[in-house]
């Protein structure tokens, strides 16, 4: 389980689509949305690391009925032994809390939705930085997600099968593919044994690619 003190409240204004610094009134009420959130959400993950198998229809993850196809997986995991999957949760209590402050008032509802959307990017960086700090002998990819790129979100349900996630961490998929609660995330590291050049992310590595509002006007977050 990991703990989080504080959200990044500058990340999230970027997400609920604030530019510039915010004026007091919108500062106060993005404390007062992140010390609710903050006090309710228990942000958990799981992973395996699992080998790799190149075949003809995809890369398999040996020991799982997981089968990973599209060129840009293959791309990303290109040198790669293993893979780490993971998923990462706020739990059902982020749901709850962004519907509880939309009913509330709407700006409320949207600061707190781009806060708990920052905040499982933060569980993410730090679920991540504790499992690569268990493999020292393996170099790392950055996070790939089923949805980025031509990997298809349909891979969800068997993704959590292969770490029983449902059992351990209360994460499900939905009959569309979408992981619930909502503040989810499932990604793949790849793992190799010899150095990889890390390439720059760029939005086909963001979990808000589909949703963001700097993207629908043709600029970037960062």
């Amino acid at each position: 389980m990991i703990r989080l003190d504080s959200i990044d409240r500058r990340q999230a204004l970027r997400y609920a689509g604030m530019r510039g610094d915010a004026d007091t009134a919108i500062s106060a009420l993005a404390e007062t949305c992140e010390k609710r959130l903050l006090s309710v959400i228990s942000p958990r993950y799981i992973h395996r690391v699992y080998p790799l198998e190149f075949c003809e229809n995809g890369i398999a993850c040996k020991g799982s009925h997981l089968l990973l196809t599209g060129a840009d997986i293959a791309a990303h995991l290109q040198g790669c032994s293993h893979a780490v999957l993971f998923c990462a949760t706020l739990s059902q209590a982020a749901d709850r809390a962004v519907r509880m402050a939309q009913a509330e008032d709407l700006t409320a509802g949207l600061l707190t939705d781009a806060l708990a959307s920052a905040a499982i990017e933060q569980v993410c960086d730090l679920a991540e930085a504790e499992i690569l700090a268990g493999l020292p002998d393996f170099h790392a990819t950055w996070r790939f997600s089923p949805g980025y790129g031509d990997l298809p979100l349909s891979l969800q349900g068997e993704f959590l099968d292969a770490l029983d996630a449902q059992r351990k961490i209360g994460v499900c998929v939905s009959d569309s593919g979408l992981l619930l609660p909502r503040k989810s995330v499932t990604a793949i590291i790849g793992l190799s044994e010899k150095p990889i050049e890390r390439h720059r992310k760029g939005c086909a590595a963001c979990n808000l690619m589909n949703t963001c509002p700097y993207r629908a006007k043709g600029a970037h977050c960062k």
